[in-house]
């Protein structure tokens, strides 16, 4: 019987740290967790229904030799002390994204990186891929309503994930989206807003210049193609990387109805409206091209989306 791993998360009540925490438990894992600060209402929930809520206040003592792993909140200080007791012991320190790529080094990841939007697309490839019976894991980056779990972990062969673009940990300053080592990437809207990661525009929008570069060879970069998403791809292509722009989906409203315009002929009902959505909907069908959904079965499954139908 293999030995069952035993995981201690610092920061546990904090966003998308809970939900890797669950579905490490669920994936048959010993975890437990601490939290300098009592975690929000829905986190305090989560946690509860597993029977992991944490002590408040940081317990260097918790930490042990035996630990597989420690992995540390983004929000998580070098000073913590947990951290300094793993470092002590030589535990293996994680930050989250980190741990989910060593938890999916062996599936095909596709990474949904952007300033907006990335959630809404990578919803709707999950849609699909449920719709027509394909197996996959996903990470999201907060909870949705209709999903129960943010995080899905098995034995699936592919994983969907959203690419968040702030700071891995104190310990790594490396962009969030960066650490999943995409196989297929799309690229959504860029829009910058200064913050302490990325005070100044060029800053921020290198990481997507930095998460093209990473594409691997035999790769798929997929991005949307206006402005300023187009400033932060490269002028000259890698060669052995497989680029797809994508435009706004054609769509018309009509009688209280929005159709999606395949041709001059062809048009499907979709729930969804706004140009916003046209162009999710159009990222979202050119990533699962690649993975072998036709348009007929893409447009048949989007027909049946509401936005919490997973």
């Amino acid at each position: 019987m293999a030995k069952k791993k035993k995981i201690h998360f610092t920061g546990i009540g904090s966003p998308v740290i809970y939900d890797l925490a669950i579905a490490l438990l669920q994936r048959g894992y010993e975890v437990t967790g601490s939290a300098g600060s009592p975690p929000e209402e829905m986190a305090n929930l989560r946690l509860a229904e597993f029977n992991l809520t944490p002590p408040i206040g940081w317990r260097p003592e918790l930490l042990t030799p035996n630990l597989d792993a420690v992995i540390i909140a983004p929000q998580v200080p070098r000073d913590n002390p947990e951290l300094h007791r793993a470092l002590e012991l030589k535990i293996p320190v994680f930050s989250y994204p980190e741990y989910i790529y060593e938890e999916c080094s062996n599936k095909h990841r596709i990474v949904v990186t952007g300033s907006s939007g990335k959630t809404m697309i990578a919803l709707l490839i999950m849609h699909v891929l449920h719709y027509h019976n394909r197996s996959f894991d996903y990470v999201l980056s907060k909870p949705i309503p209709g999903i129960k779990d943010s995080i899905r972990l098995t034995d699936a062969p592919l994983v969907i994930i959203e690419g968040q673009d702030g700071k891995a940990s104190c310990l790594d300053p490396t962009t969030i989206f960066l650490k999943y080592q995409h196989h297929i990437g799309v690229i959504s809207g860029i829009e910058w807003s200064g913050s302490p990661d990325y005070p100044t525009k060029n800053e921020y929008t290198q990481q997507f210049t930095r998460f093209e570069t990473s594409t691997p060879k035999g790769g798929v970069l997929i991005y949307f193609d206006l402005e300023p998403v187009l400033a932060a791809i490269s002028k000259e292509h890698q060669p052995d990387v497989l680029y797809i722009p994508y435009k706004t989906h054609p769509s018309q409203f009509e009688g209280g109805q929005e159709f999606l315009l395949e041709s001059s002929t062809e048009r499907h009902p979709v729930r969804l409206s706004g140009k916003h959505n046209m162009q999710n909907i159009s990222a979202a069908k050119e990533t699962l091209k690649k993975l072998g959904v036709t348009s007929s079965m893409f447009y048949e499954a989007l027909r049946h989306f509401g936005g919490d139908s997973l």
